[in-house]
């Protein structure tokens, strides 16, 4: 019986003057990373649903009258986008004036610190100044487990948090409480979490309004990175027995991110790091020898001791 082959169909468009080609049912902002052009967005993640909350990836488009966020329209045949025009910069830098209106200014304490989407984004569109007069909200920091708490002046709320407890772990352990102005995200026993303190919603968090309290104040800091692009390396977790996969930026860190929502960091991966420093731990190879272990060098043959 002849083998048959499906290719998927691809569909042309211009962006910014450039001609591209992606598979049908691509994304706009996934279209434009095709070619190394980075549209901002803080909500959007690979894999998980389209919530369009930040409304960062503003993008003009031929033929419709107002700007469209680029992670939920589709890349269609002859479509004309342009990612750079003085209208998307304006409309980006006010959405950004407008996410960081009751946002604390702690960016030198903030664990996030060097990592912050939003600092990012704020340094690449040189937005300094903001035209809000209005007192900030405030509202103290919550502590919702021994290993996460939640600082609710410092979330955008871009539901990053919610979807990957929902989408990616079927937890359900978030929500979203108030609404408007006064929105912040809920654990699932009114002030406490109760679930499996996986810490995907603290890697996930593109601000500093999720910390962990294992290493919260304590990240090593180093020159921040401000570049929208950064360069990655594949790491493997410690102490994973399936080898779970993760990212490490540039930038010093003890916290770690996955690698994608569908690529999830162990328990032990993220919260275990700290037998490192443990005063027990086996520091050099050991060989057993009846009911003992006997410590051998890495250098030479490893053979026991004779008996005494």
């Amino acid at each position: 019986m002849a083998e048959t082959t499906t290719e998927q169909k691809l569909i042309s468009l211009k962006i910014n003057d450039r001609d591209v080609q992606v598979p049908a049912g691509t994304l706009l902002i996934e279209a434009t990373r095709r070619i190394g052009t980075e549209v901002p967005s803080v909500c959007y993640y690979p894999g998980l649903s389209l919530q369009a909350a930040c409304r960062m990836c503003l993008v003009e488009i031929e033929k419709f009258p107002k700007l469209q966020t680029a992670c939920t329209v589709v890349a269609t045949e002859g479509m004309v986008v342009r990612t750079a025009t003085d209208q998307v910069r304006n409309a980006r830098k006010y959405m950004l004036e407008f996410l960081l209106t009751n946002h604390p200014l702690d960016c030198p304490v903030c664990d996030k610190g060097g990592e912050c989407e939003c600092r990012t984004w704020s340094s690449a569109t040189a937005r300094d100044t903001s035209r809000f007069v209005e007192e900030k909200i405030h509202r103290p920091e919550e502590k919702w487990s021994e290993l996460v708490y939640y600082d609710a002046p410092r979330c955008i709320l871009c539901f990053r948090c919610v979807r990957v407890c929902d989408e990616g772990m079927d937890v359900k352990a978030l929500g979203v409480g108030m609404r408007g102005a006064n929105s912040v995200i809920i654990p699932n026993r009114e002030d406490h979490l109760e679930c499996e303190e996986c810490g995907m919603c603290i890697d996930i968090c593109p601000v500093g309004a999720l910390t962990s309290g294992t290493y919260r104040y304590k990240r090593a800091r180093g020159k921040w990175n401000t570049s929208p692009q950064r360069a990655r390396t594949a790491l493997t977790a410690a102490k994973s027995r399936s080898a779970c996969a993760t990212t490490k930026s540039c930038a010093p860190i003890i916290a770690t991110s996955p690698a994608s929502t569908t690529i999830f960091l162990g328990v032990k991966g993220r919260f275990g790091f700290d037998f490192t420093q443990h005063k027990e731990r086996i520091r050099q190879p050991l060989l057993r020898r009846g009911d003992k272990l006997f410590p051998v060098s890495w250098e030479k043959p490893r053979k026991p001791p004779p008996p005494s």
